[in-house]
């Protein structure tokens, strides 16, 4: 499989694309046939060296999207459109290649309308929401579209 990986940790001209075998399914992981990666601040981070130090080499991006191949069972059958966030990329190999394997808690299936890239951008930007914004906040949101869709409702 392709991969883009970074070879040392001092900035983008490390990343290589290199070739690599494709992951093996173990026990707890299933196979994803990636098909977006989402790019996030922490990988940047990494590149750099301003992050923990990882093992070199490494595969970055730590959240995506793609299509189960193998591993997921009932929950995950293949062909199953998932999007996931974890460790991935800075503790592990990640997301900036065309197979990963993935523990079967950090999957969420995509909803239909969604599309991949859209989903693979989603764990870290709701993550970040949800820290920087209050509890109100959400609250708020919830209960303006739940009073939004009654208001709709009767106008019908």
């Amino acid at each position: 499989m392709r991969a883009m990986r970074a070879e040392q940790f001092s900035g983008y001209e490390a990343l290589k694309l290199v070739e690599l075998p494709k992951p093996a399914v173990t026990d707890g992981k299933v196979l994803v046939r990636i098909t977006a990666a989402g790019v996030t601040p922490l990988d940047h981070t990494i590149l750099i060296g301003d992050f923990h130090i990882p093992e070199k080499p490494l595969i970055l991006g730590n959240e995506g999207a793609g299509v189960v191949e193998e591993g997921g069972g009932a929950d995950f059958p293949p062909g199953s459109r998932v999007m996931f966030w974890g460790t991935y990329g800075a503790f592990e190999d990640g997301t900036y290649c065309e197979w990963i394997t993935v523990r079967k808690e950090d999957l969420c299936l995509i909803p239909d309308n969604v599309d991949d890239v859209s989903a693979a951008g989603i764990p870290v930007a709701y993550l970040t929401a949800q820290v920087v914004s209050p509890w109100p906040v959400f609250i708020s949101a919830k209960l303006f579209w739940r009073q939004r869709s009654v208001d709709r409702s009767a106008t019908l």
